[in-house]
Order: structure tokens, then C-alpha cells, then sequence
């Protein structure tokens, strides 16, 4: 039998022989059957059914609900100041990487909902940076605060003074 007949053979067998399944095919049904399993087993904790029958978001889900919108709603606008005169990292400074702030110069503007530990951790005590809430609100009114913030930093005074002013401080890598 030629390499030809040997492609085809399935098709001319005489009726009553099934061709066997192919191994990868069973392969592939038995990892679906795992990853089901394994997706029933891990459950949805994240709905639950009340007395009624009537299908809600769980109690653990809907207090991370809660939390979440009320971190939305009570965002902070913050300032990165120099806590002392030294050379900070600059992202915009053309071919230099780092530029000379005096204390209490800005370094950088942001918003978080977390606050300077679940923001930065640690890391701002080992740059010399004091972390300096500007305004608490809704995100939309504190995305806003930083916008204003970031766009008229390079009429600043401390900005102003420079050899070559910079376009936003130095550790915002972005407008926003």
C-alpha cells in the first residue's frame, strides 16, 4: 500500500470498523474535564441565593464593593516634595537622568486610593521624599487636580530658575 492509500485508508473501510479516536483529541477532552472539575470545585463564592431563589452578588463581594467605591470617592491628590537639596532621578530632562532639587521642591504630582504605604511602601524614605496630601475627593476631581498640577508646573517659579526649565517635574515620566 502506497503513502497515498495509507492518508485515505479511514475513509475506504469496509462499513461496520470505526477508525480509532486520535490521542490528541482524548487528550484534549481530558483536559477539559480536569479544568471543569476544577472550576466546579473552586465554586462561585462570588454569587450566593437568597430564600427567594433570586440570585445576588455575595456579602464578601458586596463589601469589597462598598470599599472599593468609597476609596473611589475619597482618592487623594498628592505631592512628592525633596526632603532634602540632592540630585532625584528625572525623567524629563532630556539626555540627563537626574537633576538637583533643593529641599521641598517638587518631584512629582499623582493621585492614589491607597495612601503613601499602599502606594509607594517604603520606597519614598529611601529616595528622600515626603509624601504631602493636596487634596481628598472623588478620582474624577483629583485626576483633575493633577492635570492642573502637572500642566502649570513649568511656569513655576522653581522651574523658572533653572538653566533649561523641564516641561512637567521631574518624576512625572508623563502628563497623566
Amino acid at each position: 500500500m502506497n503513502a497515498v492509500n495509507k492518508k485515505y485508508r479511514s475513509v475506504n473501510q469496509p462499513p461496520g470498523l470505526k477508525p480509532q479516536p486520535r490521542r490528541s483529541f482524548l487528550l484534549f477532552f481530558l483536559i477539559c474535564v480536569i479544568l471543569g472539575a476544577f472550576a466546579a470545585w473552586k465554586g462561585t463564592d462570588f454569587l450566593e441565593i437568597d430564600e427567594d431563589g433570586n440570585i445576588d452578588i455575595s456579602s464578601k463581594r458586596q463589601k469589597q464593593f462598598k470599599k472599593r467605591l468609597k476609596q473611589i470617592r475619597k482618592s487623594e491628590q498628592y505631592v512628592l516634595l525633596a526632603e532634602m537639596d540632592g540630585f532625584y532621578p528625572c525623567y524629563n530632562c532630556g539626555t540627563e537622568t537626574l537633576i538637583f532639587l533643593f529641599k521641598g521642591e517638587i518631584w512629582k504630582y499623582g493621585v492614589t486610593i491607597q495612601g503613601p504605604k499602599g502606594r509607594y511602601g517604603k520606597m519614598l524614605s529611601g529616595m528622600a521624599l515626603l509624601y504631602k496630601v493636596e487634596f481628598i475627593g472623588p478620582m474624577q476631581d483629583c485626576l483633575e487636580q493633577e492635570a492642573i498640577k502637572i500642566y502649570h508646573y513649568a511656569k513655576l517659579p522653581e522651574n523658572l530658575k533653572r538653566d533649561h526649565p523641564i516641561i512637567r517635574p521631574p518624576g512625572n515620566r508623563v502628563d497623566l
